[in-house]
């Protein structure tokens, strides 16, 4: 069971490492800041980049991402994102409706943007 599936928010694209305040534990955090939250924001950029081109929302990619590693894993795969409001979660479940052929799936940052394809 995937742990934090979407970053704590970072694979969101709703979330500016710089912009945290110091009482936000993740300004702490060494996946926001310095030179891993600098390869991670690649990562989100590239993961948003894909959401723009399907019409789906960054979390919906990175969820659906994380489930479809069921196949290449041989064990099931069910992330389960945290959330407060209906909305995320509505949204959220709306991951399940993405699916990539199993030989397009990204396994890079590199290759993420350009192969992941949708049914939307």
């Amino acid at each position: 069971m995937p742990y934090s599936p979407l970053g704590r928010g970072f694979l969101t694209a709703t979330v500016d490492g710089a912009a945290l305040g110091e009482r936000d534990f993740r300004a702490r955090s060494p996946r926001f800041v310095g030179a891993a939250g600098e390869a991670n924001r690649g990562i989100a950029q590239a993961v948003a980049e894909i959401a723009a081109r399907r019409n789906v929302s960054a979390a919906q990619v990175a969820l659906a991402w994380v489930h479809g590693q069921a196949d290449r894993l041989g064990v099931p795969v069910v992330p389960i994102p945290g959330t407060k409001r209906r909305r995320w979660l509505e949204q959220n479940a709306g991951a399940l409706d993405l699916t990539w052929p199993p030989a397009t799936w990204p396994s890079s940052t590199a290759s993420t943007a350009s192969t992941a394809s949708t049914s939307r």
